[in-house]
């Protein structure tokens, strides 16, 4: 998803960032974001302040082939339970079995300055709700539309939530892990990110590079799942360069995640690489398209799907708002994320919106900023 407003124009392009960690069930930055953006490059002075207000709204419907069977099997409508969950057998062998269905609602405030015209500084906070939401009867109108799977949505309850992960060990049942919430978890502060970047190499009208280094602060409450409530570290390249009317966007991260108690993760890496274009559509606004290929967190827990390496695509629209006279720009930005594969590995579906501030010199020949 694009938590940021993208903007295009003749001295500088920025990309938002992403929370490549949806596939934590919602945390968002609780695994950092790893976005596609351009380099710093400043424009005339320094200290140039940079804040995007954004709302996103992300769907999880997961589930592990074993509990699949038993949903799509229902002859009714119902609520998924806990001691139903206890009597699938884990499928195949000693596979865990996982159950996920949530709506997280993220309200995030990210400012940045630069200081000098290739060095940035950041700060970005968020307020989270979780909750069992209300986008399900939109999801399954728009599969029966198309004539797309439900993959048991309607047997189970509309708007529903809960949580279910269980790895049973030698001894028997949930010996190795049993995590189970169906108390919906509301609202809470999420993660607190701070990062750094710097411009690499020459500067150039073309190829542009950074690198960005961010440390996720453990300000959210982990046992409501609004984080991890583990100190995480990433560093990644940034690159960006035009060609004919796109500009092209790449990236390569690296992350080091801290333990997570209740889900018996051990730290770990986590390698994230995305690719993205943007073009100008008119006078005032640009289309981004962007595809994200990102290793899973649950991998140590042998929870079927849900640990394997998952691809979304992002599609998204920003437009550039009209002046308010002095030095603050503005622009808009709507966004939809959708997992193209693997659908039981990450976010079903995500929507984000936002406003972005700028202040510097007006932009009054018609590019955005």
């Amino acid at each position: 998803m694009l938590a940021a407003a993208t903007s295009l124009g003749a001295q500088e392009q920025r990309f938002g960032p992403l929370p490549v960690a949806e596939a934590w069930l919602g945390s968002g930055s609780g695994f950092l974001s790893l976005p596609i953006e351009a380099p710093a490059r400043g424009g005339p002075g320094t200290g140039r302040w940079q804040v995007t207000a954004s709302l996103g709204l992300s769907s999880f419907w997961l589930r592990s082939p074993s509990v699949s069977e038993v949903i799509e099997a229902r002859r009714y409508r119902g609520a998924v339970t806990a001691e139903e969950l206890d009597g699938i057998a884990p499928w195949p062998g000693f596979e865990g079995i996982y159950f996920a269905d949530m709506e997280i609602h993220r309200l995030t405030l990210d400012a940045r300055r630069r200081f000098g015209r290739r060095l940035e500084l950041g700060l970005k906070a968020s307020v989270v709700n979780a909750d069992g939401g209300f986008v399900d009867p939109l999801i399954e109108g728009f599969h029966d539309f198309f004539g797309f799977r439900q993959s048991g949505r309607p047997q189970a309850l509309e708007n529903g939530y809960g949580l279910y992960f269980r790895r049973d060990g030698p001894g028997g049942f949930g010996e190795q892990l049993r995590f189970v919430r169906f108390e919906q978890a509301g609202l809470g502060l999420g993660e607190t990110i701070v990062s750094l970047k710097s411009g690499l190499g020459p500067e150039s009208s073309t190829w542009r590079q950074a690198i960005q280094v961010q440390l996720k602060l453990p300000t959210a409450d982990d046992d409501n799942f609004h984080g991890t409530g583990s100190v995480d570290a990433a560093v990644q390249y940034l690159v960006s360069r035009p060609w004919r009317r796109w500009t092209l966007y790449g990236n390569a991260g690296f992350t080091r995640l801290g333990s997570h108690e209740l889900l018996t993760l051990e730290p770990q890496n986590i390698i994230t690489v995305a690719i993205a274009g943007e073009r100008p559509i008119g006078h005032r606004s640009s289309i981004v398209l962007q595809l994200r290929h990102q290793q899973s967190p649950f991998r140590q827990l042998n929870l079927s799907i849900l640990g394997v390496t998952a691809t979304l695509i992002d599609i998204g629209w920003t437009r550039r708002l009209e002046s308010s006279g002095g030095n603050l720009n503005r622009s808009a930005y709507f966004s939809l994320t959708n997992n193209t594969a693997k659908y039981g590995s990450a976010v079903d579906i995500s929507l984000h919106t936002g406003i972005r501030f700028r202040t510097g010199p007006s932009q009054r020949s018609g590019a955005l900023r």
